[in-house]
């Protein structure tokens, strides 16, 4: 008769959870770096590929917002709103000052502004993190291998 105990159960069931999680949990090996210089010609890069991103979405934007307002008549409405708050005299086309091609340049040329000014502001922004890194000595950054 080989009845084992409830005590030797729980012994038994408690040795079998101990070794499916310590196989299972590997250890985590912590690194702590510092970061003390970032290239500058890699920082504008990423600030031109973000920007450029940015002037996209930008363009899209307008683009679909005027869609939008085309589609639902809110150009005829603002028309009739702004005629009927000038009086008799007021002829106010707000659909023709916000055409399409005046939108899209107008977008246009926010993106322009917005692509050079961020790829200028992206490198201006690491050579201050290389002076102040110099002074301080950098950030500390701490890695896992989850």
């Amino acid at each position: 008769m080989n009845k084992k105990t409830p005590l030797q159960k729980e012994v038994q069931m408690s040795n079998f959870i101990s070794k499916v999680t310590k196989r299972n949990l590997t250890p985590l090996k912590q690194v702590k770096l510092k970061l003390v210089h970032i290239d500058f010609w890699s920082a504008t890069k990423a600030g031109f590929l973000v920007s450029l991103a940015l002037g996209i979405a930008t363009i899209v934007g307008f683009a679909f917002v005027w869609l939008v307002l085309s589609t639902t008549g809110l150009f005829g409405q603002l028309n009739s709103l702004i005629n009927s708050a000038a009086g008799s005299g007021g002829t106010a086309d707000v659909g023709s000052a916000l055409s399409l091609p005046r939108m899209l340049s107008f977008a246009g040329t926010l993106a322009i502004v917005d692509v050079v000014l961020g790829t200028v502001l992206a490198g201006i922004s690491s050579l201050i993190f290389n002076v102040i890194a110099r002074i301080t000595g950098g950030v500390r950054v701490g890695f896992t291998n989850e």
